[in-house]
């Protein structure tokens, strides 16, 4: 993929970019913040004994970033990000991956809400909001799904009235990641019940310190509680607190859905190409029985489909890329890497559970647990890989309808 003149970088294997002087020297800056400030920040997550303590670190980690303008590269100058192009974005993310730069406590404002004030937001809402969602002070969670509202999320339920300058909300949303540790959450709020369903919704900024909101955390399968359940009952929200036109919310959310960058499957690939090579790498160690699992020919079919999948997400990855380089939206066909890449999340975890025999059940403290017990977690957690996000179901209606060109499901509004 070439198109400028300048210094090359190889990235994903055989993708070579040829960089303008801007794009090195932005990737340099980049590496060089890292090499000052990475190698403290990753040896303090080592040390951390609790979650709470993890927790805490990712916000002060989003704090060093911000003051050196990388926590939010996509975002204006004007708001504190670089406005990055795409092709430094991508340079952004390979490096971050590559290095295993720490995740953002506030990733889900920085990447979905922080984009949205900035195109809808009034000054005011501006001003308040994103300079402590930039520098990890507030972190926030999503508000959309309902019990009744997942795949066709204009059915939601939750509601809001007016009250002179007042929202006052009742209705409970479902699946909120980190709302247990939010300090707020946009949310979806039926605003109109008598408009067209799309035509009634309203984006609204909900601090889940308010009276009336109650968050219960999910437990899964695999013990952890990373999804919510969170009950608003009569939370009154000033009105300035909605984002765009009341009642015009659909049109605000196409936004925020918007803002899933075409780039970031490099992590998504780079974890799987991760998590195979350990897999790999454990076939080729005799058990304590001194069997090696390559020498079965099963499981070496198995090893070869699993990495020529793990090659066709990278592939269809760097197609969507290339239209974004190239200035285009990567558009519906993006579904593919969630539908098959995550379905490829799920086959490699089966396939260590096999390589590692009886042993691989084992959980986390176990002397003979290999992998340190994280294959059975891993295996445990990829089940709901096919749910979050997305569920498989609604990316092959968008392949269908919007790729394929087939007609809408019976449920869905003209």
């Amino acid at each position: 993929m070439r198109n400028t003149t300048g210094p090359s970088v190889s990235a994903l294997g055989h993708l070579d970019i040829d960089l303008s002087e801007d794009d090195a020297a932005f990737a340099e800056e980049w590496s060089t913040w890292l090499d000052a400030h990475l190698p403290a920040m990753q040896d303090k997550l080592i040390s951390a004994t609790t979650e709470a303590e993890k927790r805490q670190l990712a916000r002060d980690w989003q704090a060093q970033m911000a003051a050196g303008g990388w926590a939010a590269i996509a975002w204006p100058t004007e708001f504190g990000g670089r406005a990055a192009t795409a092709r430094q974005q991508l340079l952004f993310y390979l490096t971050s991956a590559e290095r295993r730069v720490p995740p953002l406590a506030g990733r889900i404002g920085l990447n979905l809400c922080g984009p949205t004030l900035i195109a809808h937001g009034s000054p005011e809402q501006q001003q308040r909001f994103l300079p402590p969602m930039l520098d990890g002070r507030h972190v926030w969670c999503q508000g959309f799904s309902e019990p009744e509202a997942g795949s066709d999320l204009a059915s939601l339920r939750t509601r809001g009235i007016v009250d002179g300058d007042t929202l006052v909300i009742t209705g409970q949303k479902i699946w909120t990641s980190g709302a247990q540790h939010s300090d707020w959450m946009f949310a979806l709020v039926r605003t109109d019940p008598d408009a067209p369903k799309r035509h009634g919704i309203s984006f609204v900024l909900i601090p889940m310190t308010a009276a009336g909101v109650e968050v219960r955390p999910i437990r899964q399968i695999s013990g952890d509680a990373g999804f919510n359940e969170v009950f608003l009952e009569s939370v009154r929200v000033p009105l300035r607190n909605v984002v765009g036109e009341l009642n015009g919310g659909w049109n605000v959310t196409r936004t925020t859905l918007a803002n899933e960058r075409a780039i970031l499957f490099l992590g998504q690939q780079m974890a799987l190409r991760a998590t195979l090579n350990k897999a790999i790498k454990q076939a080729g160690t005799p058990d304590r029985h001194g069997i090696r699992a390559a020498e079965d020919p099963h499981l070496r079919d198995r090893i070869a489909q699993a990495w020529i999948d793990v090659e066709l997400v990278r592939l269809n990855g760097l197609r969507n890329l290339a239209k974004v380089l190239t200035g285009k939206e990567p558009g519906p066909e993006g579904s593919m890497s969630k539908l098959f890449g995550q379905h490829v999340e799920q086959q490699i975890h089966e396939l260590a559970l096999d390589l590692g025999g009886e042993f691989a059940i084992l959980d986390s403290g176990a002397a003979d647990a290999p992998n340190r017990g994280k294959w059975a977690l891993g295996w445990l957690r990829t089940r709901a890989s096919t749910i979050g996000g997305g569920t498989s179901e609604i990316q092959r209606n968008v392949l269908a309808e919007r790729v394929l060109g087939q007609p809408r499901d019976p449920w869905a509004d003209a």
